[in-house]
């Protein structure tokens, strides 16, 4: 391992190899310059193509830099690249590589938008690994329009997420309160999989009411609650749809802002499961980010080019926590190793 994360020849040379066997429809000339801009990334933490450029060496240190700089940005526009089929052929591979440690085999995912400011949107899918995430699904957008938003297109990320995994993994998607919507719970549901959504408070509940022996509704603000437990509420109907799931409302001690949650699991470790949404999603953006690669410096390209910067991105975060939780597994080996 100390070889590919040290030399750059090591690196491109076993990464091309990687491509190779899981990519075989890269062509060949991506393929020649695909892993020096991911190794130039990593190097760089940055998505900038001027910053990438200053770390390439070897038989791309005798290209003009202003030269090489342009060629790593002609491969970000490149319409023949397609950065989502690529990513997908990756995170296929390394998906059919994982066990988790979790009992019954629990994945958490996590749905969420991203911004670049006003310039981008990234829709995205992504799982919780330990404290970091990964990146499993995403879409990228210039600005902020509807189509980053629609029913249909979270459809097919959850989807093909979940085409990712065998049936032995028990998968449970987790959504903040932009995905109230009864639509994705039952499409979830339909997939056999299990969700946990945060509710706004002004959304309506139909109950059955001990005290008036009949069901009523109710604002998910009325409900009752306590301050040092949650209460769960079984078999209720939400909304004028009237979908059937379950209640968790978090504790309020300590806070403004509960959590009410919606669920299709029995609710009784309902705020330890959402509780994994954080960290499984905004380290990604972070070390997208402020953290890492920077991806905001990115103001000015066109979509094309930004979907295949966020791609690469993407990759390079997965690189990193695969070596990372390598490295944390086997520190008597790497003990030589700084990281």
């Amino acid at each position: 391992m100390y070889q590919v994360y040290n030399t750059q020849e090591d690196f491109t040379s076993s990464f091309r190899k990687f491509l190779l066997n899981v990519c075989p429809d890269l062509k060949k000339t991506q393929l020649n310059i695909l892993p020096e801009i991911i190794f130039g990334m990593l190097k760089s933490e940055s998505s900038v193509a001027s910053n990438i450029a200053k770390e390439l060496k070897g038989e791309f240190s005798i290209i003009q830099f202003d030269s090489l700089v342009k060629r790593i940005r002609r491969f970000f526009s490149n319409e023949l690249f397609e950065p989502y089929s690529f990513y997908r052929n990756i995170i296929k591979h390394v998906i059919k590589n994982f066990n988790t440690k979790h009992k019954n085999n629990i994945v958490h995912l996590i749905m969420d938008h991203m911004y670049s400011h006003d310039n981008y949107t990234v829709l995205m899918i992504s799982m919780r690994v330990g404290k970091q995430g990964i990146p499993l699904w995403f879409r990228c957008f210039k600005g902020i329009p509807s189509e980053a938003f629609e029913e249909e297109l979270i459809k097919e990320g959850i989807r093909e997420v979940s085409s990712l995994f065998d049936s032995k993994f028990q998968l449970i998607f987790l959504a903040d309160r932009w995905f109230n919507s009864t639509t994705l719970m039952k499409y979830i549901e339909s997939l056999h999989h299990k969700y946990y959504f945060r509710l706004k408070k002004n959304m309506k509940v139909l109950l059955y009411d001990s005290k008036e022996k009949h069901y009523v509704w109710k604002w998910l603000g009325e409900l009752s609650h306590r301050k040092k437990q949650s209460v769960i509420y079984r078999d209720v109907y939400l909304t004028d749809t009237k979908y059937f799931c379950n209640l968790v409302y978090s504790k309020t001690e300590g806070t403004n802002d509960p959590w009410i949650l919606a669920t299709n699991m029995n609710g009784s470790f309902g705020v330890q499961h959402y509780s994994h949404r954080f960290g499984g999603i905004e380290t990604i953006f972070k070390n997208q980010k402020s953290n890492g690669f920077y991806i905001e410096r990115v103001n000015n390209a066109k979509e094309k080019s930004f979907t295949t910067r966020y791609t690469l991105v993407c990759v390079s975060i997965l690189f990193l926590t695969i070596l990372g939780s390598e490295f944390l597994k086997n520190t008597i080996l790497y003990q030589g190793i700084k990281i």
